[in-house]
């Protein structure tokens, strides 16, 4: 009987403690990445639209997260498309993106919201869990106003 009476008690308790959730609606879902560099800074590009800047990739994240509307939710991110002046950040991304992730290289000039729609068709080899075999990695160019992977 004091068992069941604990057990209700406990119960109450954590239905009264107030919980804060997220607002799905305020979720921004992410599904490539890019990281470049502009002179100093870093940049961080998403196919959402949205963008950070900052002396580190963590400066950058700080940056993108305080820039967006809604809430960035990197999990969902798919592709990271990465500059070969940024490569050596790869390592940094950990913190942030899922090891499971594509990468590819890519110029700034190629847009995240493109490459969004050509990837899935089209999906590089290396992850970011085998960066150090990033050097094989494909580029992502466009060519004739059209997107190439290549090797």
């Amino acid at each position: 009987m004091n068992r069941i009476l604990i057990y209700i008690v406990a119960l109450a308790a954590a239905l009264l403690v107030p919980l804060r959730g997220t607002d799905i609606g305020k979720l921004q879902p992410v599904g490539v990445v890019q990281l470049f560099r502009v002179g100093e800074s870093v940049v961080i590009a998403t196919d959402t639209g949205d963008s950070g800047r900052g002396k580190t990739v963590q400066e950058a994240f700080k940056n993108l997260e305080e820039t967006t509307a809604g809430i960035i939710f990197l999990d969902t991110a798919d592709y990271l498309l990465l500059s070969k002046s940024a490569a050596e950040e790869a390592s940094s991304l950990e913190t942030y993106l899922k090891p499971s992730i594509r990468v590819c290289f890519a110029e700034p000039e190629i847009s995240p919201a493109e490459a969004a729609e050509y990837l899935p068709m089209h999906r590089p080899n290396i992850r970011l869990k085998e960066r150090e075999s990033l050097s094989n990695a494909e580029t992502l160019t466009q060519e004739n106003g059209r997107l190439v992977l290549r090797q």
